[in-house]
Formats: structure tokens, C-alpha cells, sequence
């Protein structure tokens, strides 16, 4: 699974996407304005053919990244792999190197002693690798002319944009390495911007590539002296012949002081279980304490185990012991040695590799590295993570890393837009609509933010408090269709007919083929179509209905019909249940009797014209079988209906002897949306005994 950001995305993206800017750095050679070199490949082939090359093989990386500050970054790239090394780092004049070799890491931010990291915290692969990261669609680039440095060709090609007085050294740039035959090697250079949409920054890089000669290697940590668990006492009597090694520490799990020594350092007292009424300190990288059950949550500053108490921050207090491994580190005579923390699990793979990690599950070690700590994209480092993890359906773990960037920066909006995304797709409505307000109170100017909360207060009957965020989002995009589209669905049900023509005549003049995703989690269009699951028959049948579409209320008069939906323009759907008898051996019969009725035709058909059958097949769904018909009316003298289909479609089955059937029709409306939402709720059908 690839852990680099993907070209494109469908939620607000915080930490790095590309920008139509760039900074160009001095002492690099101009271009010249005549090719020397002479290649019959577009630009574009070269750039990607490049950046394909790098995927494979071991890179150098050198470069800078520069905002309110410069940073340096160097160091080694291997596909999804790497070794890099900021400076400063997260201690003022001390450089941060951070490996990550599969699903082992290693952090060292003292310049001196390693510890477990997580294999997730890439902030430092993400800014490195970016720029050369391939299997993505590249916006058109432009030859600009070659060069030669140190010996090779460097085609030089830049962003092709249409406007005529910008500056050509604000657009993303490469210098792409030819070999004699004008094919492209890899890059060489790139100078670009990227952007952190946390802090709203633009962040300057410019990096030199080349093919490296050594190979991504583990740290010089080694495995502990043994297999003993030991106290304060005895590091204190060894630590003269236990410099530099890793030892198992065992100490009772109440922590009696936690104390903030650096951005990303704390350190702990202790009481040891080896030998009595001895106590000691140990320093902890970031939420180490927390992953190792002495805190609930970090806390900065310097807090005694009461105070902690009081915050609701202290954890177990009694119980079985706790182990760790730490570093000895010898500072003189009379103290003991620094015992720094380095994990709670000691992993040794086949080929001898050695590694350590906080969580017992090495899958439960995801917090953010010192680099996410010293970075200022750190807390949009997690919702990028987030984001992630709610794409794939992990949407509590999404919602943690939500928590989390909210709790690094309280001030950014994204944390809460993005959480509230999320809380939706749980149906936590309410905490949604809690999540997008504190994002507009924080000045979120996203209008995706008001047109979501829109969708949300719909959810809870609050038209006019939805109706008051579609307008909201309408000020803001004076072109946002969606938005006038959901206006349009919520004036309707209040009864608004006209108001709700005008805006659905807008929606349609600014998008013709304005198509709502299936998927609400899309930030700018899971608006009238983000599904709500209606459970039927004691809950044995669900289907997911648009919201767009409503449920009727029950008619006492209609038995039969276990429930009725009203959508936009007049469609409507049935599920209708027992209207006579029918056993799964005849359903196939059922279906060709209803076919040939059908074709006799209607009154309500258009006149000159007759039925296209789509499908008239007996499908299984869930092991179950059912008869799957749908058709639409075609004009006379037509054969392509797609672009004016009104669509009807019934799923038909027998259950506990009778029949079932489900019905949704468009009703002569000939938008495709419709069409696409009934197949959508047809899809979602889901039928238990």
C-alpha cells in the first residue's frame, strides 16, 4: 500500500499539493533558450518517464524547504522507504533524523540515542518525495531549453500556462537528465511550491536528485543485554558497562511526575519493582507515556501525579507492572545514567534487524513523530492521515487523527470540517453540524463547509437553518450548482414551488449535467444524493434512499404497501409486499407474464413511442434470487435514449411465500440524475430472512 499523498483528492487536503508557483533558487545554471539536444518525446513523456525511474532504485535527496524559515532536508529515498535528516531539527541546532525501512522506523531528534517511530509519520518522505512521485496525472509542462552541468544534458521544462506576463520562475520546474540518446534518466532538479492549506502557507522547495550508491540501512541500535527486567539501581551500578546498550526497565505503573523538557520530549519519574523505595527518571519521546497507559493524554508543562489526577491526564495507577527498553547513557560520577526511553516491544527480523516499537501490537504504534511535532504542517500531517483512513472506512481511526490536529492547532478550521465529514458517514448528525460550525466560527470561507451543514440540517428537519447555509454557500461561490441544487430539494418540501424552480433552472443552467456522487464523502457534491439507509419488514430489508427523495407518510388504507417515496420532478418509488403468493420457483414466470404485459404499452407513455427493455433477467443478491427488470419509453425513429431516459426500474422476489417488490420510476422526468439514483437505491438492497 503506497503511503504517498495521491495527485488528487476529494476532501480538504492540509499538507502538500501543487501550486501554480514556484521559487527558483540562484547559482543554479539558466537556461539557454536553443536545445542542444534535439528529442522527438513531449515533455510531458520525459517528466513522467522520469519520475517513473525513480520509483525503483535508491535516491539522494538535498535540497530546502522555505516559508517563515529555511529548512534543510538531505538524505536518501527508496521507493516507500527513506532516510532523511532535517535541520534544525526539533531541538534548536540539532539536526532530526528520522528511517523508516517497511513497517520498522527509527527516530533520533538528540542527535545521540534512537527510538521507535511510527512507519506512518512521513511528513519529511511526503516534502522529498512529491516532486518525483510517479502514477499520477501531470498537468501539461513545456520545454523550456537543455544544459549542460557536470557533465550531463538537463532538459529544462516548466508548467504550461496560458497567461502571457507571469513569471516564469513562479510555476513548478524540472531539470530532467537525458542520456545520449535524448531519453529521459531521472530529475535532477525541481524547484516548486508547495502548499499547506493548515496554515495557509505556501512553502518553497527546491531539491537535487541523483542515483545513490549505498543503500537505506537500520540504526546502530542493538538488542538488549538480556532478557532481565531490571531497576534504577541497577542501571546506576552499570552504567559505566551498559554505555550506549539497551536495557528492560521494569517500574510500577503509577506515574508520579511527568515533566515537558523539550517540543517533543517529557520526562517521567518512576518507581521501580526490582529493588525497593528506588526511584528514577526516564526520558519519553512525544506520546510515549500515553501509549504505555501512565497518562490518558499529553500534557505540557510539569504536573505531580495529584495535579495530573485533577486534570483527568493521570492513567493506571495499580495493577501489573510496567516494561520498557532504554538507552544507558552514562553523565558522570555520582547521578545515574539518562535512561532514555527507545520502546515497549523489541522486534528481531530474519535478516538480523532490530527494532523497537511503543505499542504491544506494533499496528497500535500510530503517533506522529518529533518531525510532525517540529513541523508547522504537524497537525495537518494528521488530518492528511485522517483523511486517509476515512477513504478506506476507518473512520474511527479518522476521527482520532481529527482529534489529535485539533488538539496541535485549535485554531484551524480543517480539523473540524474534515471530523464533521466523517461524523456524517457514522450518522452522528448532530455532531457534524457541532463539527462544520465550529469550522465556519474559526472563519472557514470553504463554502463546501455551509453547503454540508446544509445537507446535515436537512438530515435533522431544520429546512430553514438549511435553507439559510445553501444561500450562505451560494454568497460565497456565486457558481456553485450543488448548492442551488439542495436549495432547490429543501424549498420543495417546504412547499416552495417556486423558489424551488428557479433555483433548480439555475443549478441546471450553471451544471447541465450536474451529477450528485454517490459517495458523501465528497466535500463539493455529496449533497442531494448523500444516501440515508431506511430499514424495513422489522428491519430485515434496507435500501438506501437520496436525499432528495422522501418518504411518504403510511396510508392505513394501503396494506399492502409497506412504504412509498416521493423524489425531485414527480418520480416515486414503492416496495410493496404480499399481493399475492409467489414461491422462488416462480419467479421466472412472473417476470415474462409482467414483460408481456408491459409491451402491450400504457396510456402514460409519450405518444409514438414503445418500451426499451434495459434488463429483464433473474439476478442473485445476497444468495437470494430476484427478478431485475427495468426500460424506459423510446421515441419512435430513436435508438439512443440515454441522454432523455425516463427510467423505471423493479426488483421483484419471493419472500416467506409472497411477493416483494420494489419499484422506482422517474416519472416522464428525463434527468440522468434520477436514473443514477434509483439504480443507486436498487443497488443498496439488502433482504434477510
Amino acid at each position: 500500500m503506497k503511503r504517498s499523498p495521491p495527485a488528487s483528492a476529494t476532501w480538504t487536503w492540509p499538507v502538500v499539493a501543487l501550486l501554480l508557483l514556484a521559487s527558483a533558487l540562484a547559482g543554479y545554471p539558466q537556461a539557454q533558450k536553443k536545445s542542444a539536444t534535439s528529442t522527438q518525446e513531449k515533455p510531458d513523456a520525459l517528466l513522467a518517464a522520469a519520475m517513473e525511474k525513480m520509483s525503483t532504485g535508491v535516491w539522494s535527496v538535498n535540497g530546502t524547504v522555505a516559508v517563515k524559515k529555511t529548512i534543510k532536508l538531505h538524505g536518501l529515498l527508496s521507493g516507500e522507504d527513506f532516510d532523511l535528516t532535517m535541520e534544525p531539527g526539533v531541538n534548536p541546532n540539532t539536526p532530526m533524523r528520522e528511517i523508516v525501512i517497511k513497517d520498522k522506523a527509527w527516530i533520533c531528534s538528540d542527535g545521540e540515542t534512537w527510538h521507535a517511530g511510527s512507519p506512518d509519520d512521513r511528513l519529511l518522505y511526503n516534502r522529498a518525495h512529491v516532486p518525483i512521485m510517479a502514477d499520477r496525472r501531470l498537468p501539461p509542462f513545456e520545454k523550456v531549453g537543455t544544459e549542460q552541468r557536470d557533465g550531463q544534458t538537463l532538459l529544462h521544462v516548466r508548467l504550461k500556462v496560458p497567461e502571457k506576463k507571469i513569471n516564469p520562475k513562479e510555476l513548478p520546474q524540472y531539470w530532467i537528465v537525458l542520456d545520449s540518446q535524448g531519453q529521459a534518466q531521472y530529475i535532477g532538479h525541481t524547484e516548486m511550491p508547495m502548499f499547506s492549506q493548515a496554515k495557509k502557507e505556501v512553502l518553497y522547495c527546491s531539491f537535487d536528485y541523483a542515483p545513490a550508491k549505498e543503500n537505506i540501512a537500520p540504526p546502530p541500535v542493538g538488542p538488549p543485554v538480556d532478557d532481565k527486567a531490571y531497576g534504577f539501581y541497577d542501571i546506576e551500578q552499570h552504567k559505566f558497562d551498559w554505555k550506549g546498550k539497551i536495557v528492560r526497565l521494569q517500574v510500577t505503573p503509577k506515574l508520579l511526575e511527568s515533566k515537558q523538557i523539550g517540543e517533543s520530549t517529557y520526562r517521567a519519574f518512576l518507581k521501580d519493582t526490582a529493588t525497593p523505595n528506588h526511584y528514577g527518571i526516564v526520558e519519553f519521546p512525544y506520546d510515549a507515556l500515553v501509549q504505555l497507559g501512565f497518562l490518558k493524554k499529553i500534557v505540557s508543562g510539569t504536573h505531580g501525579w495529584e495535579e495530573l489526577e485533577k486534570m483527568g491526564a493521570l492513567g493506571r495507577t495499580e495493577g501489573e507492572p510496567v516494561s520498557f527498553y532504554v538507552e544507558v547513557i552514562p553523565i558522570g560520577e555520582k547521578p545515574a545514567a539518562r535512561a532514555v526511553a527507545v520502546g515497549a516491544k523489541f522486534n528481531r527480523d530474519a535478516d538480523g534487524t532490530v527494532s523497537y516499537t511503543w505499542a504491544a501490537n506494533e499496528k497500535a504504534a500510530k503517533s506522529p513523530s518529533p518531525a510532525a511535532m517540529a513541523s508547522d504542517a504537524s497537525d495537518g500531517d494528521l488530518v492528511n492521515r485522517g483523511i486517509e483512513k476515512a477513504k478506506k472506512g476507518d473512520l474511527d481511526g479518522a476521527i482520532a487523527d481529527f482529534d489529535r490536529a485539533a488538539e496541535l492547532n485549535p485554531k484551524d478550521d480543517a480539523p473540524y470540517y474534515n471530523r464533521a465529514q466523517a461524523k456524517r458517514l457514522k450518522k452522528d448528525t448532530a455532531g457534524a453540524i457541532a463539527d462544520y460550525t465550529r469550522a465556519i466560527d474559526l472563519g472557514s470561507t470553504n463554502p463546501a463547509a455551509y453547503n454540508n451543514r446544509g445537507n446535515a440540517r436537512a438530515e435533522n428537519k431544520d429546512l430553514d437553518g438549511a435553507i439559510a447555509d445553501y444561500t450562505r454557500a451560494i454568497e460565497l461561490k456565486p457558481d456553485y450548482a450543488r448548492a442551488y441544487y439542495n436549495r432547490a430539494v429543501v424549498k420543495k418540501d417546504k412547499g416552495d414551488t417556486t423558489g424551488a424552480e428557479a433555483d433548480f433552472k439555475t443549478a441546471k443552467k450553471l451544471d447541465p449535467e450536474l451529477v450528485g456522487e454517490e459517495s458523501p464523502a465528497d466535500s463539493e457534491n455529496n449533497g442531494a444524493s448523500g444516501a440515508t439507509t431506511v430499514s424495513l419488514l422489522d428491519s430485515k430489508l434496507k435500501l438506501d434512499i437520496p436525499s432528495d427523495f422522501s418518504r411518504d407518510p403510511d396510508d392505513p388504507k394501503e396494506p399492502k404497501t409497506v412504504a412509498k417515496f416521493s423524489g425531485p420532478d414527480g418520480a416515486w418509488g414503492t416496495v410493496l409486499r404480499g399481493m399475492h403468493g409467489l414461491t422462488p420457483d416462480q419467479l421466472e414466470g412472473y417476470l415474462k407474464k409482467r414483460v408481456a404485459e408491459y409491451n402491450k404499452g400504457f396510456k402514460w407513455l409519450p405518444k409514438d413511442s414503445h418500451l426499451q427493455w434495459l434488463k429483464k433477467e433473474i439476478v442473485t443478491i445476497d444468495g437470494r434470487k430476484w427478478a431485475d427488470w427495468s426500460f424506459v419509453p423510446i421515441m419512435k425513429g430513436r435508438k439512443d435514449y440515454s441522454h432523455n431516459p425516463v427510467y423505471t426500474r423493479n426488483l421483484t422476489t419471493s419472500y416467506k411465500g409472497q411477493l416483494l417488490e420494489i419499484n422506482f420510476t422517474s416519472n416522464l422526468n428525463t434527468d440522468p440524475q434520477i436514473k443514477r439514483e434509483i439504480d443507486h437505491i436498487m443497488d443498496s438492497v439488502h433482504l434477510e430472512e
